[in-house]
């Protein structure tokens, strides 16, 4: 699901919005958990998961095609862990709602 899927998807539900509203409400919320990771706070939704950052130490290496000793800086990563209904959620979706790697995605009926 991209982006702009959520998007349509809450035109469908709030239809009385613009979509340049809609878009700049999903931009926000985005950009306020890209600017809490980099606070270095941790973001938990409850019922699908937290976001965290987690430091990773810096290390050396040595370069296969160089063969030259090379240093990797200290950094952070962000990690995700999944929620209790998220994961049950998904582990009850059988194989065939899986097409080429992907979930079919429908919208609900109305």
């Amino acid at each position: 699901m991209l982006k702009g899927d959520f998007v349509v998807r809450l035109q469908q539900d709030f239809s009385q919005h613009l979509k340049k509203d809609l878009e700049t409400v999903v931009d926000v919320v985005f950009d306020t958990m890209i600017s809490a990771l980099k606070e270095k706070r941790r973001i938990e939704i409850r019922g699908i998961g937290n976001f965290s950052l987690h430091s990773q130490k810096g290390r050396k290496f040595v370069n296969p095609k160089t063969g030259r000793l090379t240093t990797c800086p200290a950094s952070y990563r962000v990690v995700f862990k999944t929620g209790k209904d998220l994961k049950s959620s998904v582990s009850s979706v059988s194989n065939e709602s899986m097409t080429n790697g992907r979930f079919k995605i429908s919208s609900p009926d109305k």
